[in-house]
């Protein structure tokens, strides 16, 4: 057992860390401009009315774009769509080149062509939050990609796939 200093943010990132979560493209679309952000701060908040809420860097190119009522969409990933992540996370400033994507017209939005999952979505709410912003969306429509249904994981740093279920390890 160990317990370590909650004043030092690289040990806060390192138990945060072993938290998995999932990740997601978020996309906002405005004044012709398309906007994409790699995120896995997300959480699902009402069933009535349906909620989530993303967390936004208040530095991030992404927050310039936050307005109540901004349609977006959040777009749930792949395990292969890592680069994509990448890409969305920083590598387009640092110059990587992009990874095949397509965005089609989805609501008053766009969506990952490619995605795992996606919800429309508009800020409903914005709230501080230390660093971020607690971004308070209304859920407008929701969209299932075709299989396989293989979501890409973030868990101690790394990106990381499911394990297929045990019933599946042992068929014949």
């Amino acid at each position: 057992m160990t317990f370590l200093d909650a004043s030092d943010t690289r040990n806060y990132r390192h138990v945060i860390g072993q938290f998995a979560t999932g990740v997601t493209i978020v996309v906002i679309a405005r004044d012709g401009e398309v906007r994409g952000m790699t995120a896995n701060t997300l959480t699902s908040l009402s069933l009535d009315p349906l909620l989530l809420l993303i967390a936004v860097g208040k530095t991030a190119h992404w927050a310039d774009y936050l307005d109540v009522g901004m349609p977006f969409s959040v777009n749930i990933l792949r395990t292969d769509q890592e680069d994509l992540s990448h890409y969305f996370a920083g590598g387009a400033r640092r110059g990587m080149a992009p990874p095949a994507f397509h965005f089609v017209p989805w609501q008053d939005t766009l969506r990952l062509e490619s995605c795992l999952a996606a919800l429309a979505c508009e800020v409903q709410e914005l709230l501080e939050g230390g660093d971020h912003w607690i971004v308070v969306c209304r859920v407008q429509a929701l969209y299932t990609g075709n299989p396989p249904r293989d979501p890409l994981i973030f868990y101690g740093g790394e990106y990381r796939q499911l394990s297929p279920p045990a019933d599946e390890l042992n068929a014949p």
